[in-house]
């Protein structure tokens, strides 16, 4: 058996990428502009907001319309419909399948997210799930983001295994070479948009976390 399993979050235990995009693009069209092309957002995917050379939308939006409104306000307009469509998302399949396995066998899990802890926990919380993970390992306070390897050897660190003998779950290119960065094996479950992306240093590519085992596979 691996010995722990860690979680992406975005994307993977809920479909956040999907809304985010669609959240924007709902904003862009509504200034007039011309969508962000999804193969550039993709490039983003699994990254900080923050991050050096990471896709700015706001940005994208005022080079190509005058909006005749704030920032501020066009983030709130953009938060608003995020955050509906967030909630209205359910946990991904197979979530409570790889849960049920790994505490059914005693390994323990955590999560590893290029995202703010409040975001994440904020979203885990309300689903009952928050308390099905010991160990939340997320970037900021010095912690860089994917594709960082930071976050799971954190998480490996609290968890007190060695990341060669655990396992990764991820939905994204930049969040894999993470993983794989620190030791760990990989499996990737694309989520709607990041399914056509090209994931060269995954393990495994699954079609759903329903499909992970958590035996580990002889050579």
């Amino acid at each position: 058996m691996y010995e722990c399993v860690v979680f992406d979050f975005d994307g993977l235990i809920l479909d956040t990428e999907t809304p985010l995009y669609s959240a924007w693009a709902q904003v862009f069209d509504h200034y007039g502009a011309p969508r962000i092309d999804l193969a550039a957002w993709n490039q983003s995917l699994g990254l900080r907001s923050d991050d050096p050379g990471v896709l700015d939308p706001l940005q994208h939006l005022r080079a190509a319309v005058d909006t005749g409104e704030a920032d501020e306000q066009i983030q709130q307009r953009r938060r608003a419909i995020r955050d509906e469509l967030v909630a209205a998302e359910p946990i991904r399949p197979g979530v409570e399948a790889v849960l049920a396995q790994a505490e059914a066998a005693g390994v323990p899990v955590a999560i590893a997210s290029s995202s703010p802890t409040e975001w994440v926990e904020g979203h885990l919380g309300p689903r009952g799930l928050l308390k099905r993970f010991p160990v939340v390992s997320c970037a900021g306070a010095g912690v860089p983001g994917k594709p960082d390897p930071a976050v799971y050897l954190n998480a490996c660190l609290a968890l007190g295994v060695e990341p060669s003998r655990a396992l990764a779950l991820e939905d994204s290119p930049n969040g894999c070479a993470a993983a794989k960065a620190a030791g760990m094996t990989c499996f990737v479950v694309p989520n709607g948009v990041s399914r056509n992306l090209s994931f060269p240093l995954a393990d495994r590519i699954l079609d759903s976390l329903a499909d992970v085992t958590l035996a580990i596979e002889s050579s």
